[in-house]
Formats: C-alpha cells, structure tokens, sequence
C-alpha cells in the first residue's frame, strides 16, 4: 500500500530525520563510553616499579630535625635511628667482613652486638659507662668479661696474657679465671 499524499510524504520525511538524528545519538553514545571506559582502565594500569637511588637517606621529622640516616659509609653501609631529642639510639654497621648492631642508652650506657671476621662478641655497659658484661669467642676460645666502675675486672675462658718476657702474647685456656687490677694487669690467676 502506497499513499503518495502531501501529509504521507511529510510523515515519510520527518520519520527519515528522526532516523538519522537517532543513528548519531547511538554513535555518540557509543564513542563517549569508549573514551570514558579507555580512560578507567588506563587508570587501573598497575604501577611500574620504580628505583630511587642514592648515596645517603635522611629521615627527618616534621620540625625538619634529623631522626635517622640510612647510606654508605667507607667499604659498607650504616643505618641509625634517633630520638626526639637528635640523640643516636640504635645503629647498625656493615662492612666486607664485619658487622655491629649498638643500642644506646639515654645516658652512656648501651648494648652491643657484632660480628668482625666471623668472631661474635655481646657487650653491655651501665647506664654511665661504668661497669660492664662482655661475652666472645675469638680465635683463642670463649671469653666471659666482668667490669667494675672502678675498672676492676674478672675474666672468664681464653684471653689474651702480655705476662710473658719480651712483649710476647699467651692465652690463657677455656678454664682459666683472672682478676685484673684498673690498669688490666693480672693481679690473681688460675690456672
């Protein structure tokens, strides 16, 4: 059925516009969802790794005060890590054949521990830096120190005696004991 009339063909013409003008609308449509879902997704691309490289870190607070430093230092490497009042309260060195992990007290005490060409050594100290407790094991055997204020000391195990004629160096043996005076001079041995 055909009805070539002036009203059918104003129906026919404005049908063909709207068709068009709805074509558009679909392709807009169609290319802002595009965009819009290509930028999402852009936005979702996971981080690259990134590497900061430096020298030395420094870690300060938020006045700007130094709390810690983290770099190279000679053949190694150091971390430290402060209080609030700039004072050094932990710090950790490593270098070719050594190691050392210090703690420090608020006064001059602290504690120690290392390792210097595979020898360990622990060593704490009061909390003026008078008196201390020190264990190690060197090349001669182990060796179990105690330290008065005054620098009176005992010696338990291997340790090192310059007692001999002509500077030479002995050790004394696992089983020895040895008080020395505040000069570290034996004052009583045994064996």
């Amino acid at each position: 059925m055909t009805d070539d009339s002036p009203e059918s063909q104003t129906i026919l013409e404005r049908l063909a516009k709207l068709e068009k003008q709805n074509r558009r609308l679909k392709l807009g449509g169609i290319m802002t969802v595009t965009v819009l879902l290509a930028l999402v997704l852009m936005g979702q691309a996971p981080p690259s790794a990134n590497i900061v490289e430096a020298q030395k870190f420094v870690l300060k607070d938020a006045h700007g005060n130094v709390r810690g430093w983290f770099g190279i230092m000679g053949t190694g490497s150091e971390l430290m890590l402060g209080n609030d009042h700039a004072q050094p309260m932990m710090r950790l060195l490593v270098s070719t054949d050594a190691s050392n992990l210090h703690f420090y007290g608020s006064r001059k005490g602290g504690l120690n521990l290392s390792v210097d060409s595979g020898e360990p050594a622990i060593a704490l100290v009061g909390a003026d830096g008078n008196g201390g407790v020190g264990i190690a094991f060197g090349e001669e055997g182990p060796r179990f120190t105690l330290e008065d204020r005054k620098g009176f000391s005992t010696v338990v195990g291997a340790a090192p005696l310059n007692t001999l004629a002509k500077g030479e160096t002995d050790h004394s043996s696992a089983a020895s004991v040895m008080l020395l005076n505040k000069d570290k001079k034996v004052i009583w041995r045994a064996p």
